[in-house]
């Protein structure tokens, strides 16, 4: 990490701390959120490859990995 944020984040009082990783927390579910494969994105009529695709989509999310976008 930066070496001002080390800094700064050590600074922080315990209650500030933990409201900066609430905050960082649900900045990160919701850009998931945002980039996740969508349940009607799947249907019966979808090519093999596209399955692939899909079933790729789900496990990145799964692992709480970023969209390479």
């Amino acid at each position: 990490m930066n070496t001002k944020f080390d800094d700064l984040v050590r600074s922080l009082e315990p209650a500030a701390l933990e409201e900066l990783r609430r905050s960082v927390a649900a900045e990160l579910g919701g850009r998931r959120e945002q980039t996740a494969i969508q349940m009607e994105h799947i249907h019966p009529k979808m090519t093999a490859e596209a399955r692939e695709e899909a079933a790729r989509e789900i496990a990145r999310v799964l692992r709480g990995e970023d969209a390479h976008v």
